[in-house]
Parts: structure tokens; sequence; C-alpha cells
């Protein structure tokens, strides 16, 4: 009995430590945002009480594997697979409500004024550590050539963001130069910043000015 018990207490806490890991990368996105109104409650009453359960079930298990478990032991473990097993489908089912796929938000695409390039500006997953922000530029004359050119702009730096209505709005402004691969980034109020950058589409590269 006791060499059943102490199999069963392994694999379960073996199984609840590694959807309990998966829980916390996935709903944090690999630690680049704070849990949400979901996976919070989950982390105080199932995350921190099994990864306490789990630690001391590790330590009497090393301690208890060549050897048989006393009664009470025995009683002990039995409770903390009961807890352990309630706990695993908990993180399951908050991890289905908590990841969220990649947040793109996006101004209406326009074009130059000298109608040689359409553009828009991405912001990707605003609100967490890994945010990118990027410059997308197609050719009028060939929209199959597009480029990705990111911007030095820490989007956690835009606090009064705004859109619409319609798509009569913009957050920046590309304008040409004397140069035919130099163009002029403005961003606008609507970004909540003033920035400017001089944007080489040629290298696909940006330098804020």
């Amino acid at each position: 009995m006791s060499k059943w018990i102490k199999w069963i207490w392994g694999t379960t806490v073996l199984v609840n430590l590694a959807v309990f890991i998966w829980f916390l990368v996935g709903a944090t996105s690999n630690f680049q945002r704070s849990l949400d109104l979901v996976g919070m409650p989950i982390m105080l009453f199932c995350g921190i009480p099994s990864l306490i359960i789990n630690m001391i079930s590790i330590v009497v298990l090393i301690r208890k594997w060549n050897s048989s478990l006393s009664i009470s032991t025995m009683i002990y473990g039995v409770i903390f697979i009961f807890i352990l097993i309630f706990c695993t489908p908990a993180f399951i089912n908050a991890l289905e409500h908590t990841v969220k796929p990649e947040q793109v938000e996006s101004e209406p695409v326009r074009r130059t004024s000298d109608q040689k390039y359409e553009y828009n500006l991405e912001i990707i997953n605003m609100s967490q550590r890994n945010s990118q922000v990027n410059l997308i530029v197609k050719e009028v004359s060939d929209q199959a050539v597009k480029k990705t050119i990111p911007l030095d702009l820490d989007a956690k730096e835009i606090v009064a963001i705004t859109t619409g209505p319609g798509s009569d709005w913009q957050w920046t402004v590309l304008e040409p130069t004397e140069k035919p691969e130099i163009y002029k980034l403005t961003t606008t109020e609507r970004l909540g910043m003033h920035k400017v950058y001089r944007i080489n589409i040629t290298e696909g590269i940006s330098q804020e000015m």
C-alpha cells in the first residue's frame, strides 16, 4: 500500500507541477504581462497552495522513498493528492480563458504625398512588455513589396491613443524628403506624443530625430 501511495503521489506532483508551469507561462505570455482577473484568483487559491504542497511532497517522497510510509504520512499523502488533482483542472480551465492572441492595433492606410508608398503604423501588444511598434510600407506600383520597419518607440509611453470615427484620422504622417529613399515620419496628437523619425525605406530602418 505504501509503495502505491508513493507512486501515485509522485505522479500527481509531477503532473500538477507541469500543468502549473504551463499555466503560469501561458497566462503571462512568457512573463511579458501580469495575470488578469481570471488568472490572479487561480494563482492565489490554487497556484500558491499547490506549490507549497508540491514542495512538502517532494521533500517527504525523497526522504521516505526507500522506506515505508507511516499511517499518518499516508493520510496526508492522500489529502495532498486530492488537493493537487482538484487544482490541476483549474489551471487548465484558467489558461483557456487567459491566453490571448497577439493584439494588433493599427491606423488606416494612407499614401505619401508623392503617391509612391502606402503606409500605416501598427502597435503590437501595447500593454505588454514585449510590445512592438512598426511602420508598414508598401509600394503603390507593386503591392507585393512590403516592408516592416521597427520604430524605437516604447508602446507603454502611449497614454492617450485615440482612433476614429471612420477612417479619416492618422497617428503618423510620412513625408518625402530631398533624398528619394529617405522619408520623414511624424507622429500626431492622436498617438499622444510627438516624435519625428528618419525613415530609410530602401534599407528598412528608422532613426529618431
